[in-house]
């Protein structure tokens, strides 16, 4: 009975009240502030609660029903999970400034892959994603003095990104997360790849059975009219 009440209330006005939505750590920061500002003009009464965590953890959050919807990146599938693609986003590379490569146009992944190429932890989908199209990013290196060279990792793309601009080494990003122009100085160069660029679908997922699909509608709608400027919608 209290479930069928709670889909008679909610059918009632389906935005207006908050959406619950999660999404993974390489998406988020860098689709919100669009998002929330979009989101704002189509369904002002529908504030979002925000949680950012990895996709395992979102994904049983979701089945919980901890959190009505996710933004993940494919490949995703799951029982009794819907998922719709919401955009491609292609991938590039980040070099300091003072580094040869910033003086190319294009790069080629295993020219990169010589490189100190930065990665996020284990865990995270975003490093399984750069190892897929850059194997060699990951490989063993030696000090001048023959001993092991520790890899470097970052916890965050955002840590990354300031150690590249440091001079640390190079990275690959997804598009949106690239940002070089949040330094005050030319601290970095975004480069794009040659060829076909390496990318990433982003998706929406939610639960089959969730009684409000007018606001899954509208979310999708507002992250799809987001300024992404580097993104490919999709749909």
């Amino acid at each position: 009975v209290g479930m069928i009440q709670e889909i008679v209330e909610q059918g009632k006005d389906q935005l207006a009240q908050p959406l619950r939505v999660g999404a993974i750590y390489t998406i988020g920061p860098y689709l919100f502030p669009h998002l929330v500002a979009e989101l704002a003009q189509r369904a002002p009464k529908m504030p979002l609660i925000i949680e950012e965590n990895y996709t395992h953890v979102l994904t049983e959050k979701l089945k919980q029903g901890e959190v009505d919807a996710i933004i993940i990146s494919l490949p995703f599938e799951e029982h009794g999970i819907l998922t719709v693609p919401l955009y491609e986003e292609p991938f590039v590379a980040l070099v300091p400034a003072s580094h040869p490569l910033n003086n190319r146009d294009a790069i080629d992944l295993n020219e990169l892959a010589r490189e100190n190429v930065l990665l996020l932890g284990s865990g995270h989908c975003f490093r399984d994603q750069v190892l897929e199209v850059c194997p060699n990013c990951l490989r063993k290196r030696s000090t001048a003095e023959g001993g092991p060279l520790a890899d470097f990792e970052g916890s965050s793309l955002e840590t990354i990104r300031y150690m590249v601009a440091s001079g640390v080494g190079v990275t690959i990003l997804p598009c949106t997360a690239a940002g070089a122009d949040r330094f005050s100085q030319r601290l970095v160069s975004i480069k794009r790849f040659e060829g076909a660029s390496p990318s990433r679908i982003v998706a929406l997922a939610w639960r089959k059975s969730f009684p409000r699909p007018q606001a899954i509608d509208v979310l999708r709608e507002s992250i799809q009219a987001s300024n992404l400027t580097c993104v490919k919608p999709l749909n």
